[in-house]
């Protein structure tokens, strides 16, 4: 095991570096769509891609095989994001957040202050010119369409709700709560008790499909996130811990034998999905870790170690294999699996927690 993490630490430095560089083929396609007028996305350097190996790191920083190298690529990472005016294009780049907070406490940096803050405040920008009437925040605010993703749940509740704490600022606090309460009310299917991919508020239109993995992924890494914060005594405590517990239950009756999940939870058959896995094992083990998880933790632990062996074994030259593909948005989940960021993160974690 103790090469294997190794493997997939080198790999997770290299990716984390250098995801955001683009192939000669594809500056060649970004040139004939500038050309015609049409979209290119901008180069992000802290996309949330990399921001999900960048917390894997920063949340296991006692499990490192190579210490000094880690830290090292991550104040690599976070300085060429600072160095370039700390430019933040969607709310992805703030799932990064995380680890930032945590390296400026590590160490001291007021540089890396600047940047939570700077994330704290976008994410505020929203809140004042783009929230729907519950104070949801939409995921593409420039759209106009008030939809909010279950994705947007995971990459800012855990850092809203961190900052607020850290810094004392409650209504950082309380904007991650709203989110995590709203998408329970409005997101979620009754029946099942797993999310859709999406809501609109306005219109009570749910989006997307029941229980796609990695939508469940996002949902209980963002509550487990809020609860790692979030003071036992807050009025809102005792409930999301147990809609946590009681999505972590929903979500087990469709782990299969091997411990991976279908890369939509209820298609057993379907494909197995190292992302979704990779994704809801770690929010699991963030549950258990810190006491969140009471009832069958013990169950948990078994199912956990089960999902580790599973993407233990998709591995290969530091690379996590059997992945989906990225989402393009509502009900676009393209069938084509390879080896991806997105299970790269969450699958070290876990990798390095069970190791």
């Amino acid at each position: 095991m103790r090469e294997q993490i190794e493997r997939l630490e080198a790999e997770a430095i290299f990716v984390m570096l250098h995801y955001h560089e683009r192939t000669g083929k594809q500056k060649v396609k970004d040139m004939v769509k500038r050309a015609a007028g049409r979209y290119v996305p901008p180069k992000d350097y802290i996309s949330w891609p990399t921001g999900l190996i960048a917390n894997a790191f920063m949340e296991n920083c006692d499990r490192w095989k190579n210490k000094e190298k880690v830290l090292a690529a991550l104040e690599a990472y976070f300085d060429r994001w600072i160095e370039k005016g700390m430019p933040i294009y969607y709310m992805d780049d703030v799932l990064c957040g995380m680890a930032l907070l945590t390296l400026y406490k590590m160490t001291g940096k007021e540089r890396y202050k600047a940047g939570v803050d700077k994330m704290a405040d976008y994410l505020y920008t929203i809140e004042e010119n783009d929230a729907d009437a519950k104070g949801s925040l939409p995921y593409r605010p420039s759209q106009k369409n008030f939809h909010i993703y279950v994705d947007g749940i995971g990459m800012i509740c855990p850092f809203l709700c961190k900052y607020g704490v850290e810094f004392k600022d409650d209504r950082a606090v309380q904007l991650a709560v709203k989110q995590i309460k709203n998408m329970l009310e409005y997101g979620m299917d009754e029946n099942i008790f797993l999310p859709y991919h999406g809501y609109m508020y306005e219109s009570r239109i749910k989006y997307g499909i029941i229980g796609w993995g990695r939508a469940v992924g996002w949902l209980l890494m963002g509550m487990a996130g809020i609860l790692c914060f979030l003071p036992k005594e807050h009025s809102d405590y005792r409930y999301i811990k147990g809609e946590f517990e009681r999505v972590v239950s929903s979500a087990y009756r469709y782990q299969k034998e091997n411990g991976a999940f279908a890369w939509q939870l209820e298609a057993v058959e379907g494909p197995e999905d190292s992302s979704a896995t990779a994704m809801i094992t770690s929010a699991v083990l963030k549950g258990i870790c810190a006491g969140i998880i009471d009832e069958g933790k013990d169950i948990y632990g078994e199912k956990v170690k089960k999902a580790a062996e599973f993407l233990a074994g998709c591995e290969n030259g530091g690379r996590i294999s059997a992945c989906s593909g990225e989402c393009k948005g509502f009900s676009e989940y393209p069938q084509i699996y390879g080896a991806y960021p997105w299970s790269l993160g969450p699958g070290l974690e876990v990798l390095l927690h069970e190791g």
